[in-house]
């Protein structure tokens, strides 16, 4: 049976297209990319199957200087443009699921199916824990935090916070931001304080909280360590985003005597989330042959490359009252 079983699964997967599904299907269910904060950036996207670890975006600043006083007595000068570039790293995943031949017989589902069924979401909570990880690294750097983190962890949460938060962006703040990303305590929080506003669009199965005009996505992924949350707001396009499946992207591999017969079902990608406005530190190199997510939570993997008020995203902590925090889930 196990064989049989086998051969219907390679029947089933053409590889190219489940890559692509999975691809897809990951997207739609990211919360952070449904909301308009991840957005699909195809200038990120065209140089992910390219060489090397990180991704080049070179970008010119705006004019600056003063003017001159018009004479005929004296030329008028010539400024030059000032140009830079961001890199975003370039990060390379690979993840297995397999079944063995016992499991297949003895399962009340099919662990072939369920596999296959579920990957897509598996990789969008991978990319949701990635963004995470890229806003708290971005968040420990010193010179970014100076400029777009509203620390009042000695405090409890409130709407002047957010709102000291939001000013971090000084005359653009009410220009920029229309998403807020708040942990499940911070979001009841916010209800006690009668901070939400629910709106319920037309033709929508169900309403949706917003705050001062920004939707409110929850996620209980974000920080919430000793009683202090973080919270983030962000602007459209604030975060490029984007995934593709390389060759050999997707495989299936048969294992006739491991384990009394297994089969793996292989998905690889190459991806890339970045905050605009930063970059990789030009001193930084990843200590094998990919960035790990442990190393995009480091403060010195960043740098700001740009004026602070273009980088649309904000941090804000503050103390959470325990009554709202949920009970840790049990071990597995």
């Amino acid at each position: 049976m196990a064989n049989e079983t086998q051969f219907h699964l390679e029947d089933a997967i053409i590889p190219t297209l489940f890559g692509n599904n999975v691809l897809n299907l990951s997207t739609k269910t990211n919360r952070f990319v449904q909301s308009g904060i991840e957005t699909p950036n195809p200038s990120l996207g065209g140089q992910l199957l390219l060489p090397g670890e990180t991704i080049t975006l070179p970008f010119t600043n705006d004019l600056e200087g003063d003017p001159e006083a018009w004479t005929d007595t004296s030329d008028i000068s010539v400024s030059g443009l000032t140009t830079g570039v961001q890199k975003a790293f370039r990060m390379r995943q690979a993840k297995a699921f397999g079944y063995t031949d016992i499991a297949q017989l003895v399962s009340v589902s099919d662990p072939a199916n369920a596999i296959a069924s579920r990957f897509a979401n598996w990789w969008a909570r991978v990319d949701q824990r990635t963004l995470l990880s890229v806003l708290k690294g971005v968040f420990a750097n010193t010179d970014i935090a100076t400029a777009k983190l509203y620390d009042d962890s000695s405090n409890e949460f409130s709407a002047s916070g957010f709102l000291a938060a939001i000013s971090r962006l000084g005359d653009l703040q009410d220009q920029t931001f229309n998403k807020i990303a708040v942990h499940s305590a911070v979001y009841a929080e916010m209800k006690k304080q009668q901070m939400i506003d629910t709106v319920q669009p037309a033709g929508a199965v169900t309403p949706f909280g917003t705050y001062n005009g920004m939707t409110i996505v929850v996620d209980d992924d974000l920080p919430l360590e000793n009683g202090v949350a973080t919270s983030y707001i962000f602007g459209n396009g604030s975060v490029g985003y984007s995934v593709v499946s390389p060759a050999n992207g997707v495989e299936i591999e048969r294992e006739a005597r491991k384990d009394g017969g297994r089969t793996n079902i292989i998905n690889r990608r190459v991806s890339t989330t970045h905050v605009l406005g930063t970059s990789v530190a030009k001193d930084f190199a990843p200590a094998g042959q990919t960035v790990i997510q442990s190393e995009l939570e480091l403060g010195t993997t960043w740098a700001s490359v740009v004026d602070p008020r273009n980088i649309k995203v904000v941090a804000y902590k503050a103390k959470i009252d325990p009554m709202f925090v949920p009970a840790a889930p049990a071990s597995k």
